[in-house]
């Protein structure tokens, strides 16, 4: 859904909205599949310090803060739970943003993993599934981000128009990590 850069988001018109059915037939021979991991910060081994980089990146996942505010701004209603519906407002071109949503369809509540999964809903110019999560190894103290996926255009896009919007996409995906980096960095510098 294209917006012009004054007007608001509007999840409640995702939220009766099925997963796409291009979604639920699962990913095809043609599908884009990604990993992007990244250490953003190292803690002392065991659990997460409270108030430090994992339970901060963990909070923010919740959030739906995924992106950096040049490429967009993600729209939750709360910390997500299973079934919620979340937003993404991708600035496309000045003044010309893109709105499309998800709904989660799993949430990661470990103590040393903590994340969320959706999947895209139908009107998304995507069909896919992906995972935000972050992890913390307890014996070196490596807090990693992560974004797994795979996607594919969406009918009514043609395929031929993926050598144009993949490019978009994984360098979403990196920016994410350099966000994820930021937002733990911020308040803990890493630990040498």
């Amino acid at each position: 859904m294209f917006l012009p850069w004054f007007a608001q988001e509007d999840l409640s018109a995702w939220e009766s909205r099925p997963i796409s059915p291009a979604t639920a037939a699962g990913p095809q021979k043609y599908s884009y599949h990604d990993l992007h991991r990244r250490i953003v910060a190292v803690e002392p081994p065991g659990s997460p310090l409270p108030g430090g980089p994992f339970e901060r990146l963990a909070e923010a996942i919740a959030r739906y803060d995924i992106f950096p505010a040049r490429l967009g701004r993600g729209v939750a209603r709360r910390p997500v739970k299973v079934g919620d519906v979340v937003g993404l407002r991708y600035y496309l071109l000045p003044g010309l943003h893109i709105f499309f949503a998800s709904r989660v369809y799993e949430v990661l509540q470990e103590e040393l993993r903590r994340g969320f999964s959706y999947e895209t809903l139908l009107g998304h110019p995507e069909a896919g599934q992906e995972t935000f999560a972050v992890t913390k190894d307890p014996h070196t103290g490596a807090v990693v981000a992560s974004l797994q996926a795979w996607s594919h255009l969406a009918p009514p896009w043609p395929r031929f128009l993926s050598p144009l919007t993949r490019p978009l996409q994984y360098g979403a995906g990196r920016a994410a990590l350099d966000h994820f980096e930021s937002l733990v960095l911020e308040k803990h510098p890493p630990i040498r």
